[in-house]
């Protein structure tokens, strides 16, 4: 039932304090809760992929929203969300102010990533891409790298930004930049497949070689759809590696590149922590430890088995 999706999708951003345009709502419509938790572990992952729903229009979202979710949902300064939840509009709009200074210091300092070697695409993520940045945040990228050279581009990234002296660590946070998710090409994601993850990745903001954000997002479509039917990818333009990158990578693309990217890894594997939101694989480093995505799941989990007791007490 669509007024069942809507007021899902406005439950599941709520969570996050974060009301939605009309055009929002429509594309993170989330799938039929009763069909979507077939397809999902207890921790809200998807297991499977699955057949999405067809498509919804704007207009029927409208529609919708207007007659069926009367007094369930509300509308201010065209931000939706669930009745009572006004001040969240106040607080994505105070918030906005701080973002609009924090995006002078990311142009300043990711457009010369592209020079970087081994660098496939650069994109915007966390606080920042999710509209939910406050004057405390930081700035997180999410970094594609050429495969096999995974640790040898991490560290040069790194040292960019720490000798601009722009690199988050320790209490250092404010305005700084958070790498902390690298994959090797175009990557299919297997762990950590949720709706939280998956609105992430479909608000990723293209900084350096959007094609391969899009190759990234396209070639995950599948899981995504299934969690979000109306998404739709548009194809962007492909740009040309800059002749810098070029020329930087002869000198690495070897034997010699190959053995320091293999002592880069034996040198960094041993400092980094296992615990929950920290992925290392072959061709992906995670590092997200103070996620809020399990307890985020789990109170939307409970939202919908609140919905049910209300729908079966109609029925009867």
């Amino acid at each position: 039932m669509l007024k069942n999706r809507i007021l899902s999708t406005l439950k599941f951003f709520d969570l996050q304090d974060y009301p939605l345009t009309l055009l929002e709502l429509h594309k993170f419509l989330a799938a039929d809760w009763a069909e979507l938790k077939l397809h999902l572990n207890s921790q809200g992952e998807l297991i499977e992929n699955r057949q999405p729903e067809p498509q919804v229009r704007v207009d029927e979202v409208l529609s919708c929203i207007d007659n069926e979710c009367q007094g369930q949902v509300e509308n201010y300064l065209g931000f939706y969300y669930l009745s009572g939840r006004k001040d969240i509009v106040s607080a994505r709009l105070r918030n906005y102010h701080f973002g609009l200074a924090r995006e002078k210091l990311i142009y300043r300092y990711t457009k010369a990533l592209r020079f970087l070697p081994f660098v496939r695409g650069v994109g915007l993520a966390g606080s920042q891409a999710m509209g939910q940045q406050k004057e405390s945040s930081d700035i997180d990228l999410f970094v594609i790298v050429r495969p096999d050279f995974m640790w040898l581009a991490r560290t040069i990234i790194t040292a960019y930004f720490q000798v601009l002296g722009k690199r988050r660590y320790d209490g250092h946070i404010t305005n700084r930049f958070c790498l902390n998710h690298y994959v090797m090409g175009p990557k299919e994601i297997t762990k950590l497949k949720n709706l939280y993850t998956a609105s992430e990745y479909l608000k990723l903001r293209p900084l350096t070689y959007r094609h391969s954000l899009w190759q990234f997002q396209k070639i995950n479509e599948p899981g995504l759809k299934a969690l979000f039917p109306n998404i739709k990818l548009n194809h962007p333009e492909t740009e040309m590696a800059s002749r810098i990158q070029t020329f930087l990578e002869k000198l690495f693309a070897n034997r010699f590149g190959l053995w320091l990217d293999n002592v880069l890894k034996n040198w960094q594997l041993p400092q980094i922590r296992t615990e929950k939101f920290i992925v290392v694989e072959e061709d992906e480093l995670s590092f997200h430890p103070e996620s809020k995505q399990q307890g985020l799941l789990a109170d939307f989990a409970k939202f919908q088995k609140q919905q049910e007791r209300v729908s079966v007490k109609l029925v009867v």
